[in-house]
């Protein structure tokens, strides 16, 4: 059986994103930006924080934003960089999707994930 993916996302663009997230540095860098999530921070920051050499972070940033799990604001003289909560969101639907279907020994709706992303503590809701 083959899993489907929705029109704007193709297996290609799906294993692509996976693909870019089995890097470690840049699964630091998305691990660092939803520690920051919705806001996001400057390049420079990310840089200070993860200890990355400028032109490798930007390589790392420029990944992350080619396969849509990453996106960047200009704002005046700084490039802000945050992570798309959508974007994960629909990789782990996507891995869930065809979840328990052949044998249903487990019901998905049991299933916890723990929150991917969330804003603040109290807003346990933002990945639903």
């Amino acid at each position: 059986m083959e899993i489907q993916a929705d029109a704007e996302h193709s297996i290609d663009d799906i294993a692509a994103a996976f693909a870019a997230l089995g890097q470690p540095s840049r699964l630091r860098i998305v691990r660092l930006l939803l520690s920051a999530h919705p806001k996001g921070l400057p390049a420079g920051e990310i840089q200070k924080e993860l200890d990355i050499a400028a032109p490798t972070l930007s390589h790392h940033l420029d990944k992350l934003r080619q396969v849509r799990i990453v996106q960047a604001e200009k704002d005046r003289q700084w490039i802000w960089y945050n992570v798309r909560a959508e974007a994960l969101k629909h990789l782990i639907d996507f891995l869930f999707e065809e979840c328990c279907t052949r044998n249903q020994v487990v019901d998905v709706e049991d299933i916890e994930l723990g929150m991917l992303v969330t804003s603040s503590p109290e807003d346990s809701d933002c990945c639903d």
